[in-house]
């Protein structure tokens, strides 16, 4: 009888392998997800493969899947119909050896060769077993792994191969607009993790690798990009730039080549000169300087340094040892951090840490965080605030953002800390809220909302740091860069289209103007790689058509 079964599955997989997209110029599935996306119904999550969160996870929860994200997971409220992606029939309901609890649905689609697995769901799918769906067809309903549905409510979505030891980039079956799905998500950290010795390997959403269960991991990486989550620096503030007139128009125009590079960042005072990882496979990868003309040099090997706000002071980590080195004099000291990586302050008098537990699976309740804060020399060092959970940010040279999870609820407070006389305001308390940036200078925030009862609710807003500031919602949602302390550029969120355009919004006035026309100057930011230069006037971008940067930028 085994061999019987093994001959079976030899022939299932000879004859039945998977269509992919590029064999077919077509992609043959639909999303799994019956409404369109938006803050009220559903937005993207975790990708599928090389994912930061995969990385750092590897071997605590990725194991099995190689360190990869064998699915992909897509944000929404329990309870959200969920269909079926092709013509098929079921297979197996709550076969919880295919993990993904509370329940799950796995759907054949023999026509293309592979299953699709529904992970987390609400309930037990009223489907049974050898019932045959069609294409669009309601299979399920979506739910949350922690059952809970206002911890981390998502699906989780796999194709499998007819054998199921086999999981596929879910971006190359699935017809969907997959780079403007990636402008505005839930999560705001960079997509996936780099490897340093092949630094363009599986670091864009529709390059990724199949995973086979139990193989060998494949991104046990000698040294990556960003460091490893206990190791991961803080988020630098963007020094203040002044705004600036309205841009009448802008341009496009290559400026890397031969598939260069993703991730590219900004000199953080010199408008002319960004920065980019690169090299070939085998050997460490180096950081090259481009100049906005096109000279490139090499500076130095990767991994880049950990810089202060304006470039001038570094943070030095060395077998658990943390130190400053001004680099106007090569001065360099020790501080005390417990081996954590400090944040500097805007005019480099301060640094700020935060000591955390073990870190928790996700769905737990997080543990106690103490945050502190000392001079750059190290001295004066102080505990300012221990609660459970949150972050801190920097806003400009002496206040500081404090972010606080409220127990038992989705709601978030936002509060502002003064180091010169150790005052604390209130800026709010909003629930489920997503993608928050701080503006060059500090001066406003900026975030949206999603899965309000009111659909009106499930907007951007941006609200000034000051003390009685109220929230102003946004007329536009979409993905966003700050211009300047006064306004922003955005991509219209249209999950109709990979093609995008670039608008202008000035928060005081309200003004909202279109910067370029799809018809005639057509683009499409990759992975959500977009940033812009020390002096708000141009946009440097990976382009989802050559794989390589593009620059938009004022001017004829």
């Amino acid at each position: 009888m085994f061999y019987r079964y093994l001959i079976i599955l030899a022939f299932t997989v000879i004859f039945f392998s998977p269509v992919r997209a590029q064999d077919a110029n077509v992609k043959p599935f639909v999303f799994p997800v019956a409404a369109p996306p938006s803050p009220s119904t559903w937005l993207l999550g975790q990708l599928y493969g090389n994912t930061t969160g995969a990385f750092n996870n590897a071997d605590r929860w990725y194991s099995a899947g190689q360190g990869l994200h064998f699915g992909i997971d897509i944000s929404m409220p329990c309870r959200t119909e969920l269909v079926a992606v092709a013509d098929g029939e079921v297979m197996f309901v709550d076969d919880m050896g295919f993990g993904s609890a509370p329940h799950n649905l796995i759907l054949r689609h023999p026509a293309q060769g592979l299953t699709t697995l529904y992970g987390h769901l609400y309930e037990r799918p009223a489907v049974v077993p050898g019932q045959i769906v069609q294409k669009g067809e309601v299979v399920a309903l979506s739910g949350d792994p922690d059952i809970v549905c206002d911890s981390r409510p998502h699906l989780h979505f796999e194709v499998r191969s007819l054998d199921y030891f086999t999981t596929y980039n879910p971006v190359d079956y699935i017809d969907a607009p997959w780079h403007t799905l990636a402008m505005i998500g839930s999560f705001s950290n960079a997509f996936f993790q780099q490897d340093l010795d092949n630094p363009r390997q599986w670091v864009s959403l529709d390059d990724q690798p199949p995973v086979s269960f139990g193989g060998r991991r494949l991104n046990d990486y000698a040294q990556s990009w960003p460091l490893s989550g206990g190791l991961q620096a803080p988020t630098n503030l963007i020094l203040r730039r002044e705004p600036l007139p309205i841009p009448e128009t802008m341009t496009l125009r290559a400026l890397g080549y031969d598939g260069c590079c993703s991730r590219p960042w900004w000199h953080p005072t010199d408008p002319t000169h960004l920065s980019v990882i690169d090299g070939v496979p085998g050997e460490r990868a180096n950081i090259f300087d481009w100049t906005i003309s096109g000279s490139l040099t090499m500076v130095a090997q990767a991994p880049p340094p950990y810089l202060s706000p304006d470039g001038s002071h570094q943070v030095i980590f060395n077998n658990g040892q943390v130190s400053i080195r001004r680099l106007a004099d090569g001065a360099e000291w020790i501080v005390q951090t417990q081996g954590e990586i400090p944040a500097i302050s805007a005019d480099n008098s301060r640094l700020t840490w935060d000591i955390s537990g073990d870190k928790v699976a996700p769905g737990q309740q997080d543990g106690t965080i103490e945050f502190w804060i000392s001079d750059i020399s190290g001295e004066n060092t102080r505990l300012f605030l221990s609660q459970i959970g949150g972050s801190i940010f920097w806003l400009d040279d002496a206040r500081i953002l404090i972010s606080t999870p409220q127990i038992g609820s989705r709601a978030t407070t936002y509060s502002v800390y003064d180091t010169r006389d150790n005052s604390v305001y209130t800026l709010g308390t909003w629930e489920w809220i997503r993608g928050l940036s701080i503006s060059p200078g500090g001066e406003r925030l900026m975030f949206y909302r999603v899965w309000q009862p009111d659909p009106a609710d499930n907007v951007i807003y941006t609200i000034a740091t000051e003390h009685g500031a109220t929230a102003e919602k946004m007329p536009w949602f979409g993905g966003w860069r700050w211009r300047d302390a006064d306004s922003v550029y955005f991509v219209p969120f249209d999950p109709s289209t990979d093609v995008q355009r670039l608008a202008y919004y000035h928060i005081p006035t309200g003004e909202t103007r279109f910067l370029t026309d799809p018809a005639a100057t057509p683009f499409t930011i990759a992975d959500g790689d977009w940033s812009v230069s020390a002096d708000g006037r141009r946009i440097v971008f990976l382009n989802a058509g050559d794989k390589t940067m593009w620059l938009i930028e004022e001017g004829d």
